[in-house]
């Protein structure tokens, strides 16, 4: 067919004259010259050593060759101009966007400093506003997402678009001078003693212990155990912050229980978006960077 190494102009030219088999009409639809288009169609019969178009009774006809490279030439171009509408390479560091980031206090205390932090250094003119995410809601979390315009979400809880970002372990926290617990916690001791409970937590054998207080998340639970004979369970990425801010001491649980897993989750409709898609991978990148130890909190909801 000899298309290789032919001008994309001239192609152009030439889907607009098979269709038309008029020049003065395919001039008119490429906003060109006649003679412009004239030159084009030389050229164009010069390449393929035809006439491509011939002189009939009313207007131009088609040669064989012409009829065969219709339908040819009309897939080529809408292939090149496919092509060419793709967007264009995403560059953080181009762009202007704010984010609405939904988590729960756990994770605004251990993640999202990291996450926050790397969006700044990559994007600087991106936006991040956190919202504090819904804990125990029996509420549709992908209804509550499309209507409080939420990007992501980090949480145990999952909407249906979702990816598992990481696992962690349980932990029991109580004060350091627990009169109960200086020989260490065993598991008659916390069937025993009273607990404070984070909404939504639940474990094997509840229905027998004292449950005594419940907070909405985990924002001051330490302060709340400082003062008293209370015990609590955390995840392992608070357990650092935790033992290091407050006169307490923390253990492992005295039983198997299930791991914490912490969930990403998106609003329908956006796992295409080149910024959201950045996000994830920056989301995904600071969760093996927090693994390493728990961070400060410099972020309240």
């Amino acid at each position: 067919m000899r298309l290789k190494g032919l001008d994309l102009n001239l192609l152009m030219v030439l889907d607009i004259l098979l269709q038309e088999c008029n020049v003065s009409r395919a001039a008119q639809r490429l906003g060109l010259g006649q003679s412009t288009v004239s030159s084009s169609l030389a050229r164009l019969r010069e390449h393929f050593s035809d006439e491509l178009l011939v002189k009939g009774n009313q207007s131009m006809l088609p040669t064989a060759l012409s009829q065969e490279l219709k339908p040819i030439v009309r897939q080529w171009l809408q292939t090149v101009t496919g092509l060419l509408a793709l967007p264009s390479a995403f560059v953080p560091e181009h762009c202007r966007a704010t984010l609405r980031i939904a988590c729960t206090d756990d994770q605004a205390q251990h993640l999202l400093p990291q996450v926050i932090l790397a969006v700044s250094q990559q994007a600087p003119a991106v936006h991040v506003q956190l919202v504090a995410a819904p804990r125990g809601t029996t509420e549709n979390l992908d209804t509550w997402m499309a209507r409080q315009q939420i990007d992501f979400m980090i949480s145990s809880d999952a909407g249906s678009h979702s990816e598992t970002l990481f696992e962690e372990e349980w932990y029991c926290i109580a004060r350091a001078d627990h009169p109960a617990l200086q020989g260490g916690l065993s598991l008659e001791a916390f069937n025993r003693l009273s607990h404070l409970r984070v909404m939504g937590q639940r474990f094997v054998g509840d229905e027998g212990r004292k449950i005594s207080a419940q907070v909405s998340g985990y924002l001051a639970l330490d302060t709340y155990l400082a003062r008293g004979e209370l015990i609590a369970c955390i995840p392992a990425s608070l357990n650092r912050i935790y033992r290091t801010e407050k006169p307490l001491q923390v253990w492992p649980l005295p039983f198997e229980a299930p791991k914490l897993v912490q969930q990403l989750s998106w609003r329908a409709g956006m796992i295409q978006e080149p910024l959201h898609d950045w996000l994830r991978q920056v989301i995904r990148g600071c969760v093996s960077v927090a693994s390493k130890g728990a961070l400060p909190c410099v972020i309240g909801l």
